[in-house]
């Protein structure tokens, strides 16, 4: 067992988020890790977010320069990146105290384990929690479900970049759960782990793309669900009823499910799945529909 905390790398893509940066980069630098290669990749903002950017250059290397978009600006990040553990932390989030360092000494634990993640919770506008992030500890089992994985609080071995690549620049909103479909492909199990801890937090605000895009993504996400998996759970044809029945979003606003959003969920699961597949796509129906139809 190795002892000896690994490099960490740690990419912030950035555009317009000037509000936001210096919170999410103090949130970085004061984790006191003692080996970090922490850098932001900006893409062109015309905010604040370049002065803010330019107070800590000497600790943090940004560059600003016009991408193709969230991914593609992770990526560029990514590719310069010297450590042996790599993760992402949007321009809005932030990490909590101690995380790098429970991290490190995941991975330091055990030299076989290439993918972790923690707990998170949904932060408002000014970063008071609204609700926690909804993980699972056997998540890398259950995505084909739903994203069980909260994105800041997640972090893999550059192996994994090295075998499975960059992220899909042609994925708006799911580039991080199209990623972590990708590792549960590749890797078994017992080479992930989850860490019963809090490590990170997610704004929610109105220009978040969580929030200001979420019809957009739904539909990002079964086209991503049913092309990685071959089926569209009825957890994700739920969600996006909810969400169309009364324009809310579980993530900033946790609430029941009306249960005049099933009918056409379950339409819409038997519309999108083969009949040979409806079995494991009610696996992941949530709460009591779940336990009425035989899911887990």
């Amino acid at each position: 067992m190795s002892t000896r905390m690994p490099k960490i790398s740690l990419v912030t893509p950035s555009l317009n988020q000037g509000k936001y940066i210096r919170a999410t980069i103090e949130s970085v630098l004061s984790q006191g890790y003692p080996d970090l290669d922490y850098r932001v990749q900006d893409g062109g903002s015309t905010d604040g977010t370049l002065t803010v950017l330019r107070t800590y250059e000497e600790r943090v290397p940004f560059v600003s320069e016009k991408d193709a978009g969230q991914a593609d600006a992770i990526n560029k990040g990514l590719a310069h990146a010297t450590g042996e553990v790599l993760g992402y932390l949007n321009s809005d989030d932030v990490l909590r105290p101690g995380a790098l360092a429970t991290v490190g000494e995941a991975f330091a634990s055990d030299p076989d384990l290439l993918f972790v993640w923690g707990r998170a919770s949904y932060l408002n506008e000014v970063g008071a929690p609204v609700s926690p992030y909804l993980v699972r500890p056997d998540a890398i089992e259950r995505l084909a479900d739903a994203c069980f994985i909260a994105q800041p609080a997640a972090f893999f071995r550059r192996k994994v970049w090295d075998e499975i690549g960059p992220f899909d620049v042609s994925l708006h909103h799911t580039m991080d759960y199209d990623y972590w479909l990708r590792i549960a492909a590749r890797y078994p199990a017992s080479r992930t782990r989850f860490i019963d801890r809090e490590l990170a937090g997610c704004r929610m605000h109105a220009d978040a793309k969580t929030v200001a895009g979420w019809t957009r993504a739904l539909d990002e996400i079964m086209e991503l669900v049913k092309r990685r998996t071959g089926y569209v759970s009825l957890w994700w044809c739920v969600a996006k009823w909810d969400h169309l029945t009364d324009g809310r979003s579980q993530a900033t606003d946790p609430h029941p499910v009306p249960w005049r959003a099933y009918p056409p969920a379950i339409l819409e699961f038997l519309r999108r799945n083969p009949v040979r597949l409806w079995g494991r796509g009610l696996q992941g129906a949530p709460g009591a529909l779940g336990r009425r139809l035989g899911g887990a």
